[in-house]
């Protein structure tokens, strides 16, 4: 079902419920209420969050009023996910989400809000304001039109009692009524094992046969998990059960694949912006995404509303742009002015001590330590320059919100994130404090300053010295951020101010007498020596008056670590310094780590990202994996038959997710991929793989390869063909052992990659006759390979597409490179066929060419050969079997041959070398291929769970 036909369908079951509401009104409806609480968003972001929040609840709620939709499975049970992006907007879309479902009559609404105290009463205090319409204060008047577990007054009070559970119970007799009145009850409980047990109690209690049996239609209950990436994943070598807890909240445990009554209609809603460990967990966990898939879209330069893409237009311009991977990684890159500054990651030398090379590294740390911090301090003084503002005027009484308001500097926040470990946040924050105090180039033997043990700060003093003394350095920061400014005014509503003729005096009082003072350095982490989570809001100080102090943070350096990937929001940030290493990096953590992402517009020019250039490398990929993604969710709502899996990827030095253990699988099949399967049982089989030969050789004019002079090798073709006739020329081979299942895991990709794409044919061809599992890898599947050139084919016609790289450039994203290039040095293939020493072919027709079969041995499985390619060459006179084809086009340079893998270079022709392999029973000849493929291809790594297949 297409985008709009939700829609449509949406508005013919169930009447619009918006209404204009008056100033000083309540709104009548849930999605009033949402409305009136998103008021500040602009017409662009109203129209695709509306219609990305219908398309939704269409998905979560397939019914039709009160009927059961062919939707629901038998179990009464749905789940699907909801992919994002970080820090883009996720809870937004679930409040939304709610108040629509609410709507519809849902009864029982349960929102899963983190593992940690903090941010359930945080997700819990923006569903009351935003959802509900209330206040702390004022909730209670709603208690006649719905349900709220917790009341405000349980877990917002000074004596609040969240921690123990007991407000679960607190509400039993109201939450009984309500189910028996209709009215819908909401749930906030926090991700934790004991909360979610005994809140399974409570439902099997409530939720008796006779209430069930009573009921004229079933009850839905959702149930909506922020960040299930998170505990909702069952991890790797781990016995947590969190996810069964979750299931238990509507199935029992003896009984968990359908829901424990029949009137009882359960649907679970993952929010993520890292799906990797839950789209690879549908095999055993029950929270896995089966039902449905839908990707939320963020705000940028192009994008209609409908169709859905992974972008919208805003036409308000870059300020309202979500600033993620298209703005930190694409947007500038390679330009003056980049948001990405990087060094080398010095290599260790062959035979260089460690201590050597460990001093290396650490001095190329200190210089990216100090670019960032330079970066942060002149950007915080022009935003104070630009701002008209100052941090030494604050008041120190308490002042109304408006007066403090008025004069409040926006925050401006840096960020380091030195390691995983909490131990080196400290030793980050002190080595911080020894750059503030150091002279260039001392700072390892500069003793920090520390007011108490692990607390430091900045010295004061010390950074107006190392002011004076590499000034230059300091001004040129001005220079790089005129350039960004620059490069942001050809874009809509880049709007900022050139900084060009800002005086460098000016800026230089404001980082001695402003910023170095008033600068202050955190640690952030679950250590008892660490600091409280920011607060960048004023501080509420007497409640009757209602007056308030400065908030807590405005200008901080904060050093943090795995906090990062989880709820923390650092408002205003500006630069980031991240220097973890780890050895298999999981693609999954480190996105959630990118707490640079979300919406900079309004300071995007002071924006920086400090790092080496393998992690950004790293970054990169990433987000090209995920785009590719978002993509193929984006695409399955407008094809018939959307693939049962959504193909997830990793990277050749990354894992998808370290929660889940994987496997990886390349696109490409190799440089000379050998098809060793033949038929050898199968008469029909074995005349139908030889008559394809012949009809080939039939059809194209062919010379004789002899080398050295007088030494036949074979035939070949004497001109080249496309991509096209080489796939279908695999796709003819046919065989009894192996016609494998487009829907196994290693083939369901090709069918992910035509919706990816929005290709109107299909890459995968297998006969179809009795599809089973595969008996060899995709990488010796002619099938396979079919797939694979058509592919290559395609995307040579569509330039930006993500989650492809080219072979010979792993580096660079697919929709980065040069198209017109590749288009020029599409590769054609010869064809030719490989003389043996055991005799002319047995097929009169291939006699008559004079072709000689060759001997291979079978391996332990009979259907496959032990080896295919042969002869590697013999001094330069025969370049070898996997360069035959060179002796007929001379192609220059001459590739060489390698152990294990020989690539041709880019533009460089491709070969199928047809090898006859006599049979050692029969007097029949049995078919083999094997391809030379030149570099260019498009790759990638898919993440597959479980054994490797044969």
């Amino acid at each position: 079902m297409s985008d709009q036909s939700r829609i449509e369908l949406l508005h013919r079951v169930e009447p619009q419920v918006s209404k204009p509401v008056a100033d000083g009104a309540v709104p009548d409806s849930w999605w009033a209420r949402i409305e009136q609480a998103f008021g500040n968003f602009t017409p662009d972001a109203k129209a695709a969050f509306t219609h990305d929040t219908h398309a939704l609840a269409c998905e979560v709620l397939p019914q039709a009023k009160d009927a059961i939709s062919e939707n629901w499975p038998a179990s009464r049970i749905r789940t699907g996910v909801v992919v994002g992006s970080v820090q883009s907007g996720k809870t937004a879309s679930m409040l939304g989400l709610s108040a629509l479902l609410l709507d519809r009559g849902v009864g029982l609404l349960v929102v899963l809000a983190g593992t940690r105290i903090a941010l359930w009463l945080q997700t819990y205090e923006r569903l009351l304001t935003q959802l509900d319409g209330s206040t702390p204060e004022t909730a209670w008047r709603r208690n006649k039109e719905r349900v709220l577990v917790p009341a405000p007054e349980d877990i917002l009070s000074a004596d609040a009692r969240a921690e123990t559970r007991a407000y679960l119970r607190f509400q039993r007799r109201q939450v009984e009524k309500a189910l028996q009145e209709g009215r819908p009850c909401l749930f906030v409980v926090p991700k934790e094992d004991a909360h979610l047990l005994e809140l399974g109690r409570l439902l099997r209690e409530l939720l008796s046969p006779a209430l069930l049996d009573a009921r004229s239609h079933p009850l839905d209950l959702v149930v909506l998990d922020d960040e299930a990436d998170d505990a909702s994943v069952l991890a790797a070598a781990t016995d947590k059960v969190t996810p069964k807890f979750i299931q238990e909240l509507w199935s029992i445990p003896g009984n968990p694949d359908v829901t424990w009554h029949p009137r009882l209609r359960a649907v679970y809603v993952a929010y993520t912006a890292t799906p990797q460990a839950n789209l690879l967990q549908a095999s055993h966990n029950p929270l896995s995404p089966r039902d449905f898939f839908f990707a939320l879209r963020t705000p940028d330069q192009v994008g209609a509303v409908v169709p859905r893409q992974l972008t919208f237009t805003e036409r308000v311009g870059i300020r309202r742009y979500y600033t993620g991977g298209r703005t930190f990684y694409e947007r500038l890159r390679g330009r003056p002015g980049d948001f990405c500054c990087t060094r080398p990651y010095p290599v260790q030398g062959q035979g260089e001590p460690a201590a050597l090379h460990d001093a290396r590294v650490a001095r190329e740390r200190w210089h990216l330590l100090g670019d960032a911090l330079r970066s942060y301090f002149i950007g915080g003084a022009l935003r104070l320059y630009l701002g008209k503002r100052r941090l030494s005027t604050l008041p120190l009484a308490p002042v109304s919100e408006g007066a403090l308001r008025a004069v409040l500097p926006d925050p401006h926040v840096m960020l380091y994130h030195p390691s995983a470990l909490k131990d080196l946040h400290f030793q980050g924050a002190e080595d911080i404090s020894r750059w503030s105090a150091a002279k260039p180039g001392e700072e390892a033997r500069t003793k920090p300053a520390e007011v108490e043990e692990g607390r430091f700060v900045l010295d004061v003093q010390g950074l107006v010295a190392r002011l004076s003394s590499e000034e230059s350095a300091w001004r040129g920061w001005v220079d790089q951020f005129d350039l960004t400014s620059g490069e942001l005014q050809t874009l809509p509503g880049g709007t900022y101010p050139s900084l060009a003729g800002v005086p460098w005096e000016a800026i230089r009082e404001l980082l001695v007498t402003e910023i170095f003072p008033h600068t202050k350095l955190r640690v952030l982490n679950s250590d008892p020596r660490a600091d409280d989570r920011p607060v960048f809001s004023p501080v509420r100080v007497d409640e009757p008056s209602g007056t308030f102090l400065p908030p807590h943070e405005i200008y901080s350096i904060f050093v943090a670590g795995n906090i990062l990937s989880r709820g923390l929001t650092l408002e205003g940030l500006s630069t980031s310094l991240f220097l973890r290493s780890s050895r298999e990096p999981a693609a999954d953590t480190q996105m959630q780590m990118q707490r640079w992402f979300g919406y900079r517009g309004s300071h995007l020019p002071f924006c920086r990202v400090f790092l080496f250039e393998d992690q950004l490398a790293l970054f990169r990929s990433y987000h090209a994996n995920d785009e590719a993604l978002k993509q193929e969710i984006l695409r399955r709502s407008d094809v018939s038959t959307p693939p049962d899996r959504v193909l997830v990827l990793a990277g050749e030095r990354f894992v998808a997710t370290a929660k889940v253990e994987t496997r990886h699988l390349p696109l490409h099949p190799g440089p000379t991929p050998a098809i060793r399967i033949v038929e050898h049982e199968n008469d029909a089989l074995i005349q139908a793989n030889t008559d394809l030969v012949v009809q080939f050789l039939t059809g194209h004019e062919v010379d004789v390869i002899e080398a050295p002079v007088g030494t036949v090798r074979g035939l070949i073709t004497r001109e080249p063909i496309g991509m096209f006739e080489v796939a279908d020329l695999l796709d003819g081979l046919c065989y009894s052992y192996h016609d494998p299942d487009p829907t196994h895991e290693v083939y369901a990709r090709w069918r992910s990659l035509e919706v990816q794409l929005g290709l109107g044919v299909s890459l995968l061809r297998t006969p179809g006759k009795k599809p089973s599992a595969p008996a060899v890898e995709p990488g010796g599947c002619p099938y396979s390979i079919a797939a694979y050139l058509r592919l290559w084919n395609a995307l040579l016609g569509q330039h930006d597409v993500r989650g492809f790289y080219p072979t010979d450039r792993p580096g660079l994203s697919w929709h980065m490179i040069d198209i017109d290039a590749h288009r020029t040095t599409r590769p054609r293939f010869y064809v030719g066929v490989r003389f043996g020493s055991e005799g002319v072919a047995q097929d009169p027709r291939l006699a008559e060419r004079g072709i000689q079969t060759m001997r291979r041995g079978l391996s332990i499985r009979p259907h496959v050969l032990e080896t295919l390619w042969g002869t590697r060459g013999t001094e330069g006179q025969y370049y070898g079997d996997q360069l035959f084809d060179y002796h007929l086009h001379a192609s220059q340079p001459v590739p060489r041959l390698h152990q294990d893998s020989l690539w041709r270079p880019r533009s460089h022709p491709g070969l199928v070398l047809v090898h006859l392999i006599r049979h050692p029973e029969k007097p029949v000849d049995m078919v083999a291929l094997g391809l030379a493929l030149p570099h260019g291809g498009p790759d990638h790594i898919a993440a597959l769970r479980g054994a490797t297949h044969p």
